[in-house]
């Protein structure tokens, strides 16, 4: 069994049945789906020829990732945050993302050490690059293994659970080079201090990364009512 994905004036491509629910998720978080739109099982179907429980076991996924929201009478929307809701995700990540580095036994293995460093070299190529997709893919793939020492799979899921939430807040961003080079430095800090014995460090270091993106998340918010929704066009 298979999925094809369809596009216009091409041949069709094949889809694994594992992929749809990564399609679908990538489709939203780069904005293919915009926060507020309604997306239909018919319409995935079509697109991915794909059978209805297979769409509706992705959207499920979905919904369990904080993606999408079901609404009476109109069914799936992409979720759309109000600027309460932005403000109330940047705090969640930093208790949740706090805790885990309290909870790593510092410092950790010289090999993994090495690996961070080979992809945060990786990810900041990307985002010089422009290559925002692979850039997501670099920097989830980095806290994965940031997050992986902590040994606690309860709280991993958490994070990444509503690290997938936050990226609905930074569908248009782009980056100019002292963000990049901000990036580029938070990260850093993060691997010296998992290299070194201070759990207090660590934690400073997860915490001020988190500020910064948070203030950077909060920013396309401003001027808008705290009640109304917000809308990425």
């Amino acid at each position: 069994m298979h999925f094809r994905r369809v596009r216009q004036g091409t041949e069709s491509e094949e889809v694994k049945p594992a992929s749809l629910l990564q399609e679908l998720e990538n489709s939203i978080i780069f904005g293919v789906y915009a926060p507020g739109s309604r997306i239909t099982e018919d319409a995935v179907m079509e697109k991915y020829d794909a059978k209805r429980h297979a769409v509706r076991h992705a959207f499920a996924e979905l919904e369990s990732y904080g993606l999408l929201i079901h609404r009476p009478r109109r069914g799936m929307e992409v979720v759309s945050y109000t600027p309460d809701e932005v403000e109330g995700l940047c705090d969640l990540r930093i208790v949740l993302e706090t805790a885990a580095a309290r909870y790593t036994s510092l410092p950790v293995d010289p090999r993994l050490i090495e690996k961070l460093r080979e992809i945060a070299a990786r990810h900041e190529e990307a985002l010089r690059q422009e290559d925002f997709r692979q850039a997501y893919v670099l920097n989830q793939r980095f806290h994965e293994m940031q997050y992986r020492c902590c040994n606690n799979p309860r709280l991993m899921d958490l994070i990444a659970r509503h690290a997938r939430m936050s990226q609905l807040i930074r569908l248009e961003k782009k980056y100019d080079a002292d963000q990049i080079g901000t990036i580029v430095d938070q990260h850093l800090a993060i691997i010296d201090a998992m290299s070194q014995a201070s759990v207090d460090g660590y934690e400073a270091s997860v915490s001020n990364h988190l500020l910064a993106a948070g203030s950077e998340n909060r920013r396309p918010y401003e001027g808008w009512s705290r009640q109304g929704p917000v809308v990425h066009r």
